[in-house]
């Protein structure tokens, strides 16, 4: 177990020393789960019974680690070297936004003034004229994103690097926000 154990803090002390050197801090890094697993032999068994006992052969370790990346345009970079720095898997990438409230306040202040302009435009067709809002109500809406990249390192077992440069597309994050406005009229 022991064995299993060192292989893979070498492997994750290589991808966190690139992470490193690529000025992602103590705080953007974060271990979420470090596990150990026993690997078995298991005896071969036909219509006439079974050969042998199962037997431990190893040990797997497994430990996940959560890296936020705040340059977007180090994100293939980072994913290469991790790759390349021996880790088995690094899987998890996602893009979010770091502050999403004043996306959410800016997209609910562009609703609630379109709302108001349909209602003075409502006003003038109708003859009438806005006093004051006696109703508010914004509809939940939530964009579409999550927030974690993530890799591990597994002891005992050899994974393939990616290629020399990762290429990583983020797309983008649309907030919306829908309101409803009642407006008292004379």
């Amino acid at each position: 177990m022991a064995a299993a154990q060192e292989e893979a803090e070498k492997k994750i002390a290589k991808a966190i020393e690139v992470l490193k050197k690529a000025d992602i801090g103590d705080g953007d890094i974060k271990t979420l789960g470090y596990n150990i697993y026993p690997k078995y032999d298991y005896p071969i068994c036909n219509q006439y019974g079974c050969n042998g006992n199962q037997v431990i052969r190893g040990y797997e370790v497994s430990q996940t680690t959560e890296v936020k990346v705040r340059k977007l345009e180090k994100a293939g970079e980072l994913l290469s070297g991790v790759g390349n720095s021996g880790v088995s898997s690094a899987s998890g990438l996602t893009f979010s936004v770091e502050d999403e409230n004043n996306l959410k306040d800016e997209a609910r202040n562009k609703a609630i003034a379109d709302a108001k302009d349909k209602a003075e435009k409502l006003t003038k067709a109708l003859g009438v004229r806005l006093v004051k809002v006696v109703s508010f109500y914004e509809e939940g809406e939530q964009p579409s994103y999550y927030g974690m990249d993530a890799m591990s390192a597994k002891g005992g077992f050899e994974g393939s690097a990616p290629s020399p440069r990762a290429s990583v597309s983020p797309g983008e994050n649309k907030y919306s926000s829908v309101v409803n406005v009642t407006y008292e009229i004379r």
